[in-house]
Formats: structure tokens, C-alpha cells, sequence
């Protein structure tokens, strides 16, 4: 007996194995998605710690072993459509397995790998007929794959080259809003949504792109800052038109925001640096319920009466509106007429920001 014929052997035992394995249904499945299930489980043993700490030429024959089960059970199916794309469940689990260990297993084995994905279509249209979550495994092991890393540009590889609408919306929708929330209206971030107009075949994903446009042209430099009310830690309260002629830069935080704890001595310090300034305000501005508990947070932190602390008075839901707020530490800064300056600052704590802060108001 041959070394093939052994391996062959080796796989129709591996095969009638795993079909035991997966005799019991999976409620809710359709016939298609057991069969993809039932991939995941063959390939998931090559990911066991008994199996993945092997050395090379031993992985290496186990995946044989694996992969030949695998191919078995497909040439088994009954349409060739139905083999094409459990052939893709196939190859997202060849990434997710030789594609993990290959950097470890020397050039035999990188020149195995990329042998076994050389039949990989990513623009087969099968790849759109198969569940969402083994689409945006492929698309995501393929990216990785191919050290396509970037958010942005996992959202445009996916808006060229998928053609199923919903798949389109369900990846880069999540990449649109991350993007706003932390960087504004980014270069990167009107790339994305110029490739969404230009590619995406979904209503939803292009309405959704536009709004968050609009949200981001209403809170762009010149635009009137939206309107405010906040308290102080004596209870006086203000509204933004009270600082007119003034610069306010804005620390948007909470009490329940660990990052924005751990980065308020550092604020204060800043605060500090421009306190003869009387054409700037520095503020931390709280998005908390209740004065009480805010101004005792305050006191036991011992950042009471150190900067001027401010708490959102204005209804929390709309002012998160107002300003886009979708994550904490947020910086914006506003002009002396009122009108914004960055809605998405540089933070204090960035090397660049002294440079950047002093040309904004003005510092010489």
C-alpha cells in the first residue's frame, strides 16, 4: 500500500468519523449549513494545542490527512454549486489553520500553503451565496491573508469585490461609524465613504453613509457649535454663549470612563500650562446624571477645584446627538464666536498637541 492509498484510507476513517460526530442536527441549519459546520469541526482539530505545537513535518501530514476528509466529503455533495462553496468553507479554514501555523513550519511548508490556495476565487459568485458569517470569514482570513489590515481598507476591498448588498452594509457600516466616532471626518474616513457611493449596492449602507456625512460637514470647522447648557461644581450654571470671546477646549468624559480617569491629571496639567490665558477655557465637561454624585467623584479624586469642571445640564441624549459623540476621551474646541474649531481635537496628551493648540488660539 502506497503512501496515497494510505492517505486516502487515512481520510475516508477521518470522514466516517466525523459524519458521527455530526449525526446530531443542528437546530435552526439548513442541509447546507450542517455540511459547513461539519467543515469547521474536521479543520478545527488542526487548532487543538496537541495538534498545533507540532513540529512542521508532522502538522504538516495531519493537515493532509484533514484536508483529504474534507475534499472527500465534498466531491460527495450533490450539485456542483453546492461543492463550489463549501470548497470556500474549505479555504477559509485552510487559512484558519496551515495559514496560522505556516510562519513557524519554514519555506516547505509557505510553498504548501500557497500551492493549496491557489484555486481560491474571491470573486467566484458563489462567495455571496454563502451564510453571512462564512463570507465575512473568508473575506477576513483572505485580507489577513494578504496583509490587508486597515479598517478602511478591509471596508473598500469588500465594497469591490462583493456583490451582495447586505454583506456590504453588515462589514463596512460598523467600520463607517467606528471612524467618525474616533477620528471625524478623516481623509481615510471620506475615502471609505467615496468607494460606498462609487461601489456599495445597497440603499441602506449609501443612506446610512450620507447621514453620518451630514454629521460630520454640521460639526465641521466654521460651523455653529450647537448649543449647550452645563453646572459647575458650586451648582452655577452656564450656557456655551457665556464663553463668547473665549477659546473653550472641551474634555468630553464620564465618571464611569477609566480611560478618562486615568487621563485626568493630565488635563489638569494642561490646564494648568494656559491658566493666564484669559482668552482660553479649558473644561472638563462630564456627561453625568446628578450633581451630587459627580461633584463627590470630584472630591475623592481629588480633581475638585484644580480646573474648571463642568457637567452637561443640556439633555445627555441630545448633546451626544449634537456633537456626534459615539466614544469617550472626546476633545473639541470652539472659537471665540462660537463656532467650531476641531470637533475631533487632538488630545493633551499627544506630543503634537501644544503645536498644534497654540497656532489654533492664537499663541505665538
Amino acid at each position: 500500500m502506497n503512501k496515497i492509498e494510505r492517505m486516502k484510507i487515512t481520510g475516508i476513517i477521518l470522514l466516517f468519523l466525523f459524519n458521527l460526530l455530526g449525526v446530531v442536527p443542528s437546530m435552526g441549519q439548513t442541509q447546507e449549513e450542517k455540511v459547513y459546520s461539519k467543515i469547521d469541526l474536521m479543520y478545527n482539530v488542526l487548532n487543538q494545542k496537541d495538534k498545533a505545537t507540532l513540529p512542521a513535518e508532522e502538522y504538516s501530514k495531519c493537515f493532509d490527512e484533514v484536508d483529504l476528509a474534507v475534499m472527500l466529503m465534498i466531491d460527495s455533495l450533490p450539485t456542483d454549486a453546492f461543492k463550489a462553496k463549501a470548497e470556500l468553507v474549505a479555504y477559509k479554514n485552510v487559512m484558519n489553520t496551515l495559514g496560522l501555523y505556516v510562519d513557524r513550519g519554514g519555506k516547505d511548508l509557505v510553498k504548501k500553503y500557497k500551492k493549496r490556495l491557489k484555486g481560491l476565487d474571491m470573486k467566484s459568485p458563489f462567495i455571496d451565496e454563502l451564510p453571512y458569517i462564512y463570507e465575512a470569514n473568508l473575506y477576513g482570513r483572505y485580507m489577513m491573508n494578504n496583509k490587508i489590515g486597515m479598517s478602511i481598507k478591509r471596508g473598500t476591498y469588500v465594497l469591490k469585490n462583493s456583490r451582495n448588498g447586505e454583506f456590504q452594509r453588515r462589514f463596512v457600516q460598523p467600520i463607517l461609524q467606528g471612524y467618525m466616532a474616533y477620528y471625524g471626518y478623516s481623509d481615510s474616513l471620506r475615502m471609505l465613504m467615496k468607494d460606498v457611493k462609487r461601489y456599495s449596492r445597497d440603499s441602506q449602507l449609501l443612506a446610512f453613509s450620507e447621514e453620518l456625512r451630514a454629521k460630520c460637514l454640521a460639526l465641521s470647522k466654521g460651523k455653529v457649535a450647537p448649543a449647550f447648557t452645563v453646572m459647575d461644581e458650586d451648582g452655577k450654571t452656564y450656557q456655551l454663549s457665556d464663553f463668547r470671546g473665549k477659546y473653550v477646549l472641551m474634555d468630553i468624559w464620564a465618571t464611569t470612563c477609566g480611560p478618562c480617569i486615568k487621563a485626568m491629571p493630565g488635563l489638569i496639567e494642561t490646564s494648568k500650562q494656559y491658566e493666564n490665558y484669559d482668552h482660553i477655557v479649558i473644561m472638563s465637561f462630564a456627561l453625568n446624571v446628578g450633581q451630587e454624585g459627580w461633584a463627590k467623584f470630584l472630591r475623592e479624586k481629588d480633581f475638585a477645584g484644580k480646573m474648571v469642571h463642568m457637567r452637561c445640564e443640556s439633555n445627555i441624549s441630545q448633546f451626544m446627538t449634537d456633537y456626534a459623540v459615539g466614544v469617550l476621551l472626546r476633545y473639541v474646541l470652539i472659537d471665540p464666536e462660537g463656532k467650531i474649531v476641531d470637533a475631533w481635537h487632538i488630545a493633551p496628551s499627544e506630543k503634537e498637541f501644544t503645536k498644534i493648540f497654540n497656532k489654533e488660539v492664537g499663541i505665538r
